[in-house]
């Protein structure tokens, strides 16, 4: 749909049974660009992250994707995980120990591609620095280099949109570093939006362009930049307050 924004969403989830059951509330657009959910831990990220990928039907509400309904509860819209065209990097990367790293990249594929990659999966490979790791197994690899390999698999499929769980939290300082400029560098060259799941204050700064303020119990919704970051904080793009 023409002038659509990439993501539009409004649900409503359900976390929990019983006594310990809560609900998250969450709405937001991201015309392009990062969209940044920021807030403590058992706000409803990352559950907000996964009703947007399709692993789990929200009590109600909407997802749109470039206009087109994802989820629609009125409508009775449920469009399933594997027809969404939507990259997911959990925070735990869920990769495959008995797969070496070109087995985990090619691993969404069809099964033609998974045999022979093509050029383009070859090409994502070197843009990330996993060339001459094809053949590695994954629980050799370093932390940083894990984190790579998850990112090429969602990659690889192409995806509408990416959606991030704390990708860098288990990372020190120098791998964040890195990890986090071959993000960023590959998002631009791909035009692709994203939804960033973080609980740091930089690294929010770093990528988002819209931000949106997760508390338990209270509705998440888009807030200026300078409120979720704080006061002063400079601007990712300009580096100006």
């Amino acid at each position: 749909m023409s002038g659509a924004p990439a993501l539009d969403v409004d649900l409503h989830v359900t976390v929990g049974r019983g006594a310990a059951a809560f609900s998250v509330e969450a709405r937001f657009s991201l015309p392009t660009g990062v969209l940044v959910l920021f807030g403590s831990s058992g706000a409803g990220k990352t559950v907000t992250l996964r009703a947007i990928a399709g692993l789990l039907r929200p009590a109600r509400g909407s997802v749109r994707l470039a206009g087109e309904a994802l989820y629609d509860f009125p409508r009775g819209v449920f469009v399933p995980a594997e027809r969404r065209r939507i990259g997911y990097v959990p925070q735990d990367q869920a990769l495959f120990p008995h797969l070496d790293v070109l087995g985990n990249v090619v691993f969404g594929l069809p099964r033609a591609e998974r045999k022979k990659p093509g050029s383009a999966t070859l090409a994502l490979l070197d843009e990330l620095g996993l060339t001459a790791l094809c053949e590695a197994r994954v629980d050799a690899l370093s932390g940083g280099e894990r984190q790579r390999v998850a990112l090429a698999r969602a990659l690889a499929a192409e995806p509408r949109l990416l959606l991030l769980d704390e990708p860098l939290s288990a990372l020190d300082r120098p791998s964040r570093l890195a990890i986090g400029r071959s993000l960023r560098e590959a998002l631009a060259r791909r035009s692709l939006p994203a939804v960033l799941v973080t609980h740091d204050a930089e690294e929010a700064a770093a990528f988002g362009d819209v931000f949106v303020r997760f508390e338990r119990g209270t509705p998440a919704r888009e807030m200026p930049r300078e409120v979720v970051l704080g006061e002063g904080a400079p601007c990712p793009h300009c580096g100006k307050p």
